[in-house]
């Protein structure tokens, strides 16, 4: 992802849930961004989409918050339980698929 590509939605939601208010940290809120999205990626195999609806989203706006924050030192151990879910939810997708398994089955 690069800085041109951040949906303007999520660029306003990370500003909301930063309380930033104006528009002169763009740049350093979206490389944020990039770095929240490159991080959760590197969690799973399968292509994320960072969309409102999935499981990273909240993921990425708390990673964002703390980066923000200058404490990502703290947000794998303040989110393990979530990242491990995330992870799981994934691995369990990446099983299905490739066992031809349906949710339900």
């Amino acid at each position: 992802m690069k800085l041109d590509n951040i949906p303007k939605e999520l660029l306003d939601e990370v500003k909301d849930k930063l309380d930033v208010t104006w528009d002169d940290n763009d740049n350093n809120i979206k490389s944020m961004i990039i770095r929240a999205c490159n991080y959760l990626q590197s969690k799973v195999t399968q292509e994320l989409q960072f969309t409102q609806d999935a499981d990273e989203y909240s993921l990425l706006l708390e990673r964002c918050r703390y980066d923000w924050n200058n404490g990502l030192d703290e947000f794998e151990n303040n989110y393990a339980t979530e990242i491990l879910s995330f992870i799981q939810s994934y691995a369990l997708k990446d099983w299905r698929e490739k066992n031809g398994k349906s949710k339900n089955s």
